[in-house]
């Protein structure tokens, strides 16, 4: 009786017949919770503990100041194109290029160095009051100043209205308030040296081309005048045409001559005295006649100096030289006074419509919404990482 009774014991310990109950083991579903609680907790609680911390009881204020200008010229604007007009754009030959040029300025080192130099930038954001976060290490390079001034100053440009906006940020209103109109000083000096760079480098071309011409005008002169002196005539032309002159009257006698010889010839004998002295003069002609031809080219030699031709068309290529240099002398005096007039025309200031003033309250940083941007950011994080997790598990499985 003993027996069965500690057989059915043995049997009530182990389960049904022939069944072995498996030790206890721990719930996975448990262990997922716990994962996804401390993902949560390190992934999402912790940075908005920090956050919130940082941005309600550490950050430190900055304050904010800055300006509006537009930059403009003297030069009247002609009627839009068809572009700009459906474009809103500015167009071509504006002051576009120079808003860009003052806009990357502002962001620069060369304004940087002078800013350091007058206000000594380094020290004032290397304050010990500053928060560990948006303090500048005063150890650190210039390079790094100038990146962590590029972190200090906002600029924009609206390339429809041609505005251009900056703001910068110091951690003292008063300070601010100087930086930007430091900032803002510095930026008109630069407009006003773009500008007469350029009115400069317009007018010394235009007076190049002025000494260019003067100079082909006085060789073009000097030609003359070595010509003149050689060939012995102040103007060959003038000379030509008292050739062609006398040429004609030659000719005219001798015609005339001719004439009176063949009216002789059969009524006097060949010996007649008459007849003898009107051959002679017709000879005489004759051979003036050909002396000319000859001194106006049309049976001299090709390298005859004396050739009136070839002389009359050296004089001519002369004055068609002088008369070109003359044109050019005259255009590049009316561009260089163009130029001269533009230069006082068309020049670049910088129209400020929003100066810089001392703000009453600090506009940086703004605690609720960088906040909820950590919140948002850390939410973001936990749950693309837990996504990323449950991915890689369901994977090795």
């Amino acid at each position: 009786m003993a027996e069965v009774k500690a057989l059915k014991a043995v049997e009530e310990a182990d389960g049904p017949s022939g069944v072995m109950q498996a030790p206890p083991k721990s719930s996975p579903l448990k262990n997922k919770r716990w994962g996804l609680i401390l993902s949560f907790l390190f992934l999402f609680v912790t940075p908005v503990a920090l956050g919130g911390a940082y941005f309600g009881a550490i950050a430190s204020d900055r304050y904010a100041a800055g300006a509006n200008f537009v930059i403009r010229g003297l030069e009247g604007g002609g009627a839009p194109d068809f572009v700009t007009s459906f474009t809103g754009l500015s167009p071509s030959g504006s002051t576009t290029s120079d808003s860009y040029v003052v806009r990357n300025f502002l962001e620069s080192a060369d304004l940087l160095r002078q800013l350091d130099a007058d206000l000594d930038l380094r020290g004032h954001y290397s304050q010990e009051f500053i928060d560990p976060i948006a303090r500048f290490n005063p150890e650190g390079t210039f390079e790094e100043l100038v990146e962590y001034w590029q972190w200090r100053i906002n600029t924009t440009y609206d390339s429809t209205t041609g505005i251009v906006t900056f703001e910068v940020q110091a951690f003292d209103a008063v300070m601010a308030e100087r930086l930007a109109q430091l900032a803002l000083a510095a930026a008109d000096r630069l407009v006003n040296e773009l500008s007469e760079t350029a009115r400069r480098d317009s007018v010394q071309f235009a007076a190049r081309e002025v000494e260019r011409a003067e100079e082909r005008v006085r060789n073009v002169r000097l030609q003359l005048v070595e010509f003149r002196a050689e060939r012995g005539a102040v103007d060959p032309m003038v000379n030509a045409q008292l050739d062609a002159e006398l040429m004609a009257s030659l000719e005219t006698k001798l015609v005339d001559i001719q004439a009176r010889i063949n009216a002789l010839s059969g009524s006097v004998d060949a010996d007649s005295p008459m007849l003898m002295q009107l051959n002679r003069q017709a000879s005489a002609l004759e051979d003036q006649i050909r002396q000319r031809r000859a001194l106006i080219g049309h049976s001299g030699g090709p390298d005859s100096l004396e050739n009136t031709a070839e002389a009359l068309a050296a004089y001519e290529g002369l004055l068609i030289e002088q008369n070109f240099a003359q044109q050019s002398y005259a255009s590049a005096m009316v561009s260089l006074e163009t130029a001269r007039i533009d230069a006082d025309r068309q020049q670049r200031y910088l129209g400020v419509f929003a100066r810089p003033f001392v703000p009453n309250e600090p506009a940086y940083p703004v605690r609720v919404r960088d906040f909820f941007l950590v919140v948002i950011a850390a939410f973001a994080l936990w749950a693309i990482s837990t996504l990323i997790a449950y991915t890689i598990r369901d994977h090795m499985r």
